[in-house]
């Protein structure tokens, strides 16, 4: 009886330590995001104001996630420069049209998507040359087996239908939630989800038959 007692009593313990473990960490989290807010903005106004520093400190937060994103949808690193260089044109022409109902990253991927969906369309077929795409998989110090599981990947991805390949670099490649996504993409979040899971579905069968 004593020993169901205390045992129930640890058990309360470290119940309790991890519920603080967990709030401590989930009003960091809400800092930190606060934080990340309040400095968007201030950039955001500097933008507005024509403040000319305003716009390397934006191009300096962004550029590695607005090229990989870029790169990642067209395989095609020349492509992809020119691509990167027409957004950040249209990023300048229009940053004072930015109302702010959403996230400034979530508009500069809508600007950088719209870009490659346009040259897309133009075009019926892009080669991918696997050198092209090096780091997409974010890995600094990645060994044989997985540089080789990265470039399989890759390959997979590379050749799923454009819309597709939209939500899978989003969710799985920048770590993206579904309403971010929607927002970019300019689709539901049910539609997010079933592209997902379509997707989902043609990599599983495609690695599978890579890898018998």
């Amino acid at each position: 009886m004593h020993t169901k007692k205390y045992c129930t009593l640890c058990y309360l313990e470290k119940k309790m330590k991890l519920t603080k473990r967990n709030h401590v960490s989930l009003n960091e989290n809400e800092r930190k995001k606060t934080e990340d807010r309040m400095q968007e903005q201030a950039l955001i106004k500097r933008l507005r104001e024509g403040d000319p520093g305003a716009v390397d400190d934006l191009v300096d937060e962004y550029k590695k996630p607005v090229f990989a994103f870029i790169l990642r949808l067209v395989n095609d690193h020349y492509l992809a420069e020119d691509l990167f260089q027409e957004t950040w044109i249209k990023v300048i022409r229009y940053i004072k049209s930015f109302r702010g109902d959403s996230k400034l990253s979530t508009w500069l991927f809508q600007i950088a998507l719209n870009q490659c969906r346009d040259t897309m369309r133009k075009k019926k077929y892009i080669h991918v040359p696997l050198e092209e795409a090096e780091n997409i998989a974010g890995s600094t110090t990645p060994d044989a087996e997985h540089i080789f599981v990265a470039d399989e990947v890759r390959k997979i991805v590379a050749e799923l239908p454009l819309k597709m390949k939209e939500v899978v670099v989003l969710k799985y490649f920048h770590d993206l939630h579904d309403k971010e996504i929607s927002e970019i993409t300019g689709i539901p979040s049910g539609t997010v989800n079933s592209r997902l899971h379509r997707a989902s579905d043609i990599m599983r069968k495609k690695w599978t038959l890579r890898n018998k």
